[in-house]
């Protein structure tokens, strides 16, 4: 069981594989358990200081004696100039900055008597998360019942303590404390909202800077709970950036199960070997490589956030350091009664550039055409591996709506719906494919479609395993095709007889 301590709190929404068990009151404390993909979760929501952090990790290590982690996942204030608004800290090396016991020998400031200077952890549990990236910096965390508000305080306390600290908080020195005597794996992830050395407290950005630090806290919490739940040993050592933001997307649409597609038996995924990943089973005898590939990767927007999300002067001075981890704040602008499944069709084309299915197809088939060109081969363990696999994924925006032929009808089932999506993708790419031949034994797409509010869909479209022959994607339906119209927005050449002469989108209003 793994806990989550914080002064923030947040719900898990129920969905397939995850679910929220129980919530109930304990003394000044919510605590929810949560069940995800298999593995229990306890989440406690405290009170601020130190007093409250003890009082919250003693009760979950009495109440649930199989707790063996516990994450303290908060925002926080900076005092390094490297750490700015949205950058999450992942702390090993904790100390209490407001701790003055030196009149005692030997004591320095900061240290309690009879204890360490300063509790740190570098267990292989801070080792699996570190693997993980997650897009944290390390950094020391000081922990008092008080802020900082200005330099001259910090410049007093670093004189005081005689080194520099990177992040203050007001509960991780007590949770480490407690966790190190207790032999509990511990770490902190502190994402920051701002520096503690500016005046923060009175920035005209505050409104947009907690909206930002908090989005950025759940972007975390959901790879951490998706890490965490995973049955793979996973070393990510060597992964890139943006091979690691396809493989956390993964995890996200479909869990471990994604890794099933290219070998069942999986037990391991590895990087830094040759391809991208390499695949390992229990005995390490049969090996499988993995390339992935990224198309029409998006351009990052570096000119600040949304107009939207700010007013015009608020946005005009916008820092422009903006990471495209912060998917919530995509420029997708829906009405919640609009009766369209896929809501793509309310792309912002003013920011968003739209693409049609075709231009995608042929993206996609030219990178899959370009790497098949390569028949080199990698070996594991001093072998030769005899299987390697492509994945390429899709980062551009596709809209698009489903339409029954027959009645004219959009398509609401999202599970049919991403299916029919696929079965367009496939004709495309089997005609655009059918001269040419690849070395891998199976090539997987993968891409995501907007469906009802904030979620997103996994549409995966897989060639049959067979390599060195013609690429055929399997699970084509021609019937499918005859009885639903899977409607582009970007054209208007269809068949009116099939789709309607004109669309029509009804917005109900309350009466």
């Amino acid at each position: 069981m793994i806990g989550i301590i914080s002064t923030a709190y947040f719900t898990v929404k129920d969905r397939p594989g995850i679910k929220t068990v129980r919530k109930y009151w304990w003394r000044n404390m919510v605590i929810q358990h949560v069940k995800y993909r298999g593995k229990f979760f306890v989440i406690a929501t405290i009170g601020y200081g130190k007093a409250n952090a003890a009082m919250a990790i003693t009760y979950l290590m009495e109440e649930y004696p199989a707790l063996e982690t516990v994450l303290n996942v908060d925002l926080a204030l900076s005092t390094n100039d490297k750490f700015d608004t949205t950058d999450t800290v992942m702390a090993t090396k904790f100390i209490y900055r407001d701790a003055d016991l030196t009149v005692f020998k030997d004591i320095k400031y900061g240290q309690i008597v009879h204890e360490p200077e300063a509790y740190a952890f570098n267990t292989e549990f801070v080792n699996q998360v570190k693997n993980f990236k997650l897009g944290v910096s390390d950094g020391i965390v000081g922990t008092a019942d008080m802020l900082i508000y200005n330099s001259k305080q910090f410049k007093e306390m670093v004189d005081k303590y005689g080194q520099t600290i990177d992040v203050i908080d007001t509960e991780a020195r007590a949770l480490a404390q407690i966790a190190k005597k207790s032999s509990v794996n511990f770490v902190a992830m502190k994402v920051m909202y701002n520096n503690a050395l500016s005046p923060w407290d009175n920035d005209p950005l505050h409104k947009f800077k907690i909206y930002e630090t908090a989005n950025t806290l759940k972007y975390l919490l959901a790879r951490l709970f998706n890490l965490l739940s995973s049955r793979y040993v996973l070393d990510f050592t060597k992964s890139s950036n943006d091979e690691l933001e396809v493989i956390n997307e993964l995890f996200e649409m479909s869990h471990d199960a994604w890794a099933k597609r290219f070998k069942k038996n999986t037990t391991s995924l590895i990087s830094g070997l040759g391809p991208s990943l390499m695949l390992v089973d229990k005995n390490g005898v049969s090996p499988e490589a993995v390339d992935i590939v990224e198309v029409m990767k998006t351009k990052l927007d570096d000119e600040g956030p949304s107009k939207v999300i700010l007013g015009e002067d608020e946005w005009k001075n916008a820092p422009k350091k903006w990471l495209r981890k912060l998917m919530f704040l995509s420029n997708i602008h829906v009405n919640d009664d609009e009766l369209l499944w896929n809501k793509s069709a309310k792309y912002d084309i003013k920011t968003s550039k739209i693409h049609s299915m075709e231009d995608v197809a042929k993206a996609v088939s030219k990178a899959i055409a370009d790497r098949s060109q390569d028949k080199s081969s990698y070996t594991y363990d001093g072998t030769t591996v005899l299987k390697k696999h492509l994945l390429v994924t899709v980062d551009a925006a596709i809209s698009f709506y489903i339409t029954n032929n027959l009645t004219h009808e959009f398509v609401e089932d999202p599970k049919h719906g991403s299916k029919l999506v696929a079965n367009e993708f496939i004709k495309h790419l089997n005609e655009q494919l059918a001269e040419v031949e690849t070395p891998y034994e199976k090539v997987v797409v993968f891409f995501k479609i907007p469906a009802m509010g904030a979620a997103k869909l996994p549409v995966f479209v897989q060639t049959k395993s067979r390599a060195n022959q013609p690429i055929v994607f399997g699970g084509y339906s021609a019937k499918n095709q005859k009885t639903y119209t899977v409607v582009d927005i970007t054209r208007n050449d269809y068949d009116p007889l099939k789709v309607g002469s004109f669309k029509v989108t009804i917005r109900l209003k309350n009466l």
